[in-house]
């Protein structure tokens, strides 16, 4: 059997909105993710923030997020990028992957036996100290013909 995918959707929101507003659109964009047998696991309140560059000529959003996890990711995702498309009051969104605590552990793994089977390499490549001594006389050699 495999386990849900874990997703975050972050989005801006039109900053010109009311408090009341703001928070039935993201109820709204939660029930499209629980129509869509979505598990939400966090939901972070839309706050108004001043954004690093203007989105569609404003310097500031209601800016919020939203975890979720969903069995079957492929149609689900598209119908809840078809909604937010439709939104006008969302400025941007994005939804990403995010790896649960099992796919980290998994990820950290690949990464050090990755370094290690590095680490081998360059000792094993690495000069002996009898070489190292080799390498320098004949570096004197040289420089002293120079």
């Amino acid at each position: 059997m495999r386990e849900d995918q874990n997703y975050e959707l972050a989005f801006h929101l039109n900053p010109n909105l009311e408090e009341v507003k703001v928070q039935e659109i993201k109820g709204h964009l939660e029930q499209v993710i629980t129509d869509r047998n979505g598990v939400i696991s966090f939901s972070k309140a839309p706050e108004k923030i001043r954004l690093s560059y203007p989105i569609k000529h404003n310097d500031f959003a209601f800016f919020g997020y939203i975890q979720f996890t969903i069995p079957s990711p492929e149609e689900a995702l598209r119908e809840i990028n078809d909604e937010l498309k439709l939104n006008n009051d969302v400025l941007r969104y994005l939804i990403i992957k995010v790896l649960s605590a099992g796919q980290r552990r998994e990820a950290v793994l690949k990464q050090v036996k990755a370094r290690e089977r590095t680490e081998k390499r360059v000792k094993e490549k690495a000069a002996t100290p009898e070489q190292t001594k080799e390498m320098e006389k004949k570096l004197e050699d040289i420089l002293g013909n120079l």
